[in-house]
């Protein structure tokens, strides 16, 4: 199957519903932000949730993140939010870690992975005002892996889940050695052989 092909596939599809997890600095946002534009379909994005809360509450990612270990009702709220929203729309792109879990129904459920130090580099590289800032890379290679080990411990206490089981998904893409544009063909075309 080609990249178009695999394109009309999907855009032909009565239902679908695609969920993207994935590991930090994997590329989630921004393959679920092209996917969803390709296919003109919304992208739902539990990031942009999370990133609005911050905002409000005028403290930084970490900050928040650190506040969602003692307080459920904040990862509550978020994954209610986006479950409730998996109802509303027949077709749609739901990012976020934990989306593959409480999207009712989805056709699909993509995980993207990436080497740890791959991330580091990717995110540093990103300097948009949408990240938390780090004075050095290292710093930031230790906010990931303590944001992983809080996600992992706080998804296993609230739900009895682990976000980052690859076997929770029907399809897993390493985007460690790929560029952009490897990952979004190699992965539309595996989404639409799982159609």
């Amino acid at each position: 199957m080609t990249y178009d092909e695999a394109i009309e596939k999907l855009k032909r599809a009565d239902r679908l519903i695609i969920t993207v997890s994935g590991d930090i600095g994997a590329g989630k946002s921004t393959f679920a932000k092209r996917l969803a534009q390709e296919l003109e379909i919304p992208r739902i994005y539990i990031g942009q949730f999370i990133r609005e809360e911050a905002a409000k509450r005028k403290i930084t990612l970490d900050e928040l993140n650190k506040l969602q270990e003692t307080d459920d009702t904040l990862d509550r709220y978020f994954d209610e939010m986006l479950r409730e929203r998996s109802t509303q729309v027949k077709k749609g792109v739901f990012e976020g870690r934990t989306a593959w879990h409480f999207v009712e129904n989805p056709t699909v459920k993509i995980f993207l992975s990436v080497d740890p130090n791959v991330a580091t580099d990717r995110i540093w590289t990103d300097r948009s005002d949408k990240r938390d800032q780090y004075g050095t890379k290292e710093a930031l290679r230790v906010a990931n892996e303590e944001r992983k080990a809080s996600e992992i411990k706080r998804y296993q206490n609230y739900y009895g889940i682990d976000a980052y089981d690859h076997a929770n998904f029907d399809i897993v893409v390493d985007t460690s050695n790929l560029d952009l544009d490897e990952v979004y063909q190699k992965t539309v075309i595996k989404i639409a052989k799982n159609v």
